[in-house]
C-alpha cells in the first residue's frame, strides 16, 4: 500500500522516471507479496521516498510474478516495452539516505552518467537510444546485473557517503529517526483536528498530530518527549492506551484498551493493536489485537497475531542476531532483531517466536517457533506435531474470508499471486522437510 507523499515536478521535462528492485532474495519472505520499493521505513514507503526524490515516478521495473498484481491491482505503468524518452532509473534502496539526494541531482543532469556503488547500480540516466535497447531486460534485474548491462554504455561515478538498505533489519534500525524527520515540520504540541478527550495527557513539546476524523479517548498518554507522534484520519486510540514518540499510527487503525506503543512504532492503515509493541513496523491489514509483546519485528500485511503471541528480539548471551538469508546465515551486527513476517500469517494462542525468526508467507504457527518457518506451511513442532504444507486452497479461502471482514474482495490479481507463490516456494518446504497430509494436534491430558 503506497503511503502519499509531497511530489514536485522532475527538472527535465524530456525524461522519464522509474525505480527498479533491487536485492529482493535478502528481504524474503516480506518481498514474496510486494516489490522491494514497497516496504516501509518511517512514515513512507522506499518507493514514496523515491517519488519525494524525483517528483514522480513514470514507470516501475518488478519481477515478472508481481506484473499483473501491480499493474492490476496498483493501477501503475509496469515494465514498459520502451521508454519515448531518456529514463532515469532509481534504486529506492538508497533513498532513506538524505545524503543521496545530491548525488542524484548530477545524474538527472547528464544522460549517460551512472551512480555505482559496490558494483550495483544506485541510479542511471539512459539516453532514449540506450533505454529502448535494455527497457525489455530490466523486469527483475537487481543492481548488479544492471550494471553489467551497463557498465559498457554509460559512464560510472562512484557513489560515496551514502548507505543503502540491504536488510530487513537495516528498516527497522533506522525506522524510528526517520519517523522523527517525517512528522515533524510543525509546531510543537498538540495540534488535534480529530476528537481529543479532555482526560488525556500530552507529555512533552514534540509535534503530536491528530487527523480529521481521529479519537483519542479518555485518560489516554501520548507522550512526545522522545519524538512526534501522528494519529491518521479516522485512526482510535482507546482507553488508557499509551503512545511513545516518534510513533506512527495509520488510518483507521485502532490501538486498544490499556496497550503500550513505546517508542518507534510505525502501524499502517486498518490495523489493529494492542499489548506491547516497540520499534516494530506493522503493514496494512493487520491484527496484533491482544496482549503480547513485538519487538524489533516487521510484520507484512493481512497477518493476525493470536492472543499473547510474543516474538524475542534479544539473545540470552546479548550477542548479535544472526539471520538466515537466502540459504545463508548473516550476522546482522545487532543486538535487537525481532520476528520477520510474511504476508497472510497466522500465529494461534500463546504463539512464541524465538530471536530472528522468519514465518513465510500463509504460515501458520502453533506453539514455538525455533526455526524459521517456511510458507504455506503449518508449524507446531514444539507440540509434537511437526511441520505440515497448508493446502493452497485453504490459503486462498482465508484470505478471501480476512479480506470480506474489512469489506475488501480478493482480486484475480492477487489469487493468481497466492497460487504462483505457493509453486514457487515448494522448494523451501522440501529443505525444511515440511510433510503433506493432514494437519493434527495429538490431544494432551
Amino acid at each position: 500500500m503506497l503511503l502519499s507523499c509531497p511530489a514536485r515536478e522532475p527538472e527535465a521535462e524530456n525524461m522519464r522516471t522509474a525505480v527498479f528492485e533491487d536485492r529482493a532474495a535478502e528481504f524474503l519472505p516480506l518481498t514474496y507479496t510486494r516489490a522491494v520499493f514497497d516496504l516501509r521505513t518511517g512514515r513512507y514507503t522506499l518507493f514514496g521516498r523515491a517519488r519525494r526524490l524525483l517528483g514522480r515516478v513514470d514507470y516501475i521495473y518488478v519481477r515478472p510474478l508481481l506484473e499483473r498484481l501491480y499493474r492490476e491491482d496498483r493501477g501503475l505503468r509496469v515494465n514498459p516495452d520502451e521508454p519515448d524518452d531518456d529514463l532515469l532509473l532509481v534504486n529506492p534502496l538508497y533513498a532513506a539516505d538524505p545524503r543521496f539526494a545530491e548525488s542524484l541531482a548530477k545524474v538527472k543532469e547528464k544522460p549517460g552518467l551512472m551512480l555505482v556503488q559496490g558494483g550495483r547500480v544506485a541510479a542511471a540516466h539512459l539516453p532514449r537510444r540506450v533505454a529502448a535497447q535494455v527497457s525489455d531486460r530490466l523486469p527483475g534485474m537487481d543492481g548488479a546485473g544492471l550494471y553489467s548491462l551497463l557498465k559498457g554504455e554509460l559512464d560510472a561515478l562512484e557513489l560515496k557517503g551514502v548507505e543503502p538498505i540491504e536488510y530487513p533489519w537495516d528498516l527497522i534500525a533506522r525506522n524510528s529517526g526517520l519517523l522523527a524527520g517525517d512528522l515533524d515540520g510543525g509546531p510543537g504540541g498538540l495540534e488535534a483536528l480529530g476528537e481529543v478527550d479532555e482526560t488525556v495527557r500530552v507529555l512533552g513539546n514534540r509535534r503530536v498530530y491528530v487527523a480529521e476524523r481521529a479519537l483519542v479517548e479518555p485518560y489516554v498518554v501520548l507522550d512526545a518527549r522522545g519524538g512526534p507522534i501522528y494519529v491518521g484520519r479516522g485512526a482510535v486510540i482507546r482507553s488508557f492506551a499509551y503512545v511513545e514518540g516518534p510513533a506512527y499510527i495509520g488510518p483507521g487503525t485502532h490501538v486498544m484498551p490499556g496497550a503500550r506503543l513505546r517508542e518507534g512504532s510505525n502501524v499502517g492503515p486498518i490495523c489493529r493493536v494492542g499489548g506491547e509493541v516497540e520499534e516494530s513496523i506493522i503493514h496494512g491489514y493487520s491484527n496484533k489485537y491482544h496482549d503480547g509483546f513485538l519487538g524489533h519485528a516487521y510484520v507484512g500485511e493481512w497477518v493476525n497475531l493470536g492472543a499473547l503471541t510474543t516474538n524475542s528480539d534479544l539473545k540470552n548471551t546479548y550477542g548479535t542476531v544472526r539471520v538466515r538469508v537466502d540459504g545463508r546465515l548473516v550476522d546482522t551486527g545487532r543486538r535487537k532483531v525481532g520476528a520477520l513476517i510474511g504476508d497472510m500469517a497466522k500465529t494461534s494462542i500463546g504463539s512464541l517466536i524465538y530471536t530472528g525468526k522468519r514465518l513465510g508467507v500463509a504460515s501458520h504457527l502453533h506453539g514455538v517457533a525455533l526455526t524459521d518457518v517456511p510458507s504455506f506451511t503449518i508449524y507446531a513442532a514444539s507440540l509434537g506435531a511437526g511441520a505440515v504444507e497448508l493446502r493452497v486452497e485453504s490459503a486462498v479461502e482465508t484470505q478471501r474470508r480476512m479480506m470480506a471482514r474489512r469489506g475488501l474482495e480478493l482480486t484475480p490479481a492477487l489469487e493468481e499471486l497466492i497460487r504462483r507463490l505457493y509453486e514457487e516456494t515448494r522448494p523451501e518446504r522440501e529443505a525444511a522437510g515440511v510433510r503433506q497430509g493432514e494437519f493434527k494436534l495429538a490431544a494432551r491430558w
